[in-house]
């Protein structure tokens, strides 16, 4: 018998310190496929919660988890949670299959207020995904469609922000600013070529008050070597 909302949100949130309850609640609520996603996974999901050590590390699990509810309720998307771990290797955190037929995968990662300095001061918003956008490529897997999701709280950022960002990063490769791209988790300039052409679109998403991802922009990745498709890019738009 299916586990109720009830006894799903008690049981991830049973014994910590920090709590997103009262929105996770509404997740389930709102959609019975993230309800069957949340309870497949409540050992997970609370081992999780489990481990969150302050504001930041909370408000980073909740937007996985509202990106894990935002997928599940297109019918036409199946998600799995993590299963490149399951071969103990980094890799991003939902595969999705679309249509049955069509796979790709979706990392989630929230813009926190403090991180790696902007390229510069006037440009922070745009240098700033920029970085969060090159500390992710390494781990993109090769041979499928990649996604990043990227969440902000903040108003400051815009769809412009994620518009500008590909040109941060071009312009330092054309540099060849090896030091730029090894401060990011990459070995120089030849490795982001590399790993960029696993990226396959970035989208940008505030995370509301109501817990919600409110749309911002999508950006397609012209040099990446699996495309997205017009059909899939709509429903990610939305």
């Amino acid at each position: 018998m299916a586990m109720k909302v009830n006894e799903i949100t008690a049981y991830v949130f049973s014994g910590s310190a920090y709590s997103f309850a009262g929105p996770f609640a509404r997740w389930l609520e709102a959609s019975p496929q993230f309800r069957a996603f949340a309870e497949t996974h409540r050992d997970k999901i609370r081992k999780k919660v489990r481990n969150i050590r302050d504001e930041d590390t909370q408000r980073d699990l909740a937007a996985e988890l509202a990106a894990a509810c935002w997928l599940a309720r297109e019918r036409r998307f199946a998600v799995a949670y993590e299963v490149y771990s399951a071969g103990k290797q980094r890799g991003p955190d939902f595969s999705v299959t679309f249509r049955t037929r069509i796979p790709f995968n979706v990392e989630v990662t929230r813009i926190r207020a403090a991180g790696t300095a902007p390229v510069s001061e006037d440009a922070a918003p745009r240098a700033k995904v920029a970085n969060t956008i090159c500390t992710k490529l390494a781990q993109l897997p090769p041979s499928v469609i990649n996604v990043l999701v990227l969440v902000t709280d903040e108003a400051a950022y815009a769809a412009g922000d994620l518009a500008g960002a590909p040109g941060v990063l071009a312009e330092r490769a054309l540099r060849k600013d090896d030091a730029f791209f090894q401060r990011r988790g990459l070995l120089g300039t030849r490795d982001f070529h590399h790993h960029y052409q696993r990226l396959s679109a970035v989208l940008l998403r505030r995370f509301i008050d109501s817990g919600a991802l409110e749309p911002l922009s999508l950006w397609l990745n012209p040099q990446a070597r699996h495309p997205l498709p017009a059909d899939l890019a709509t429903i990610l738009r939305q």
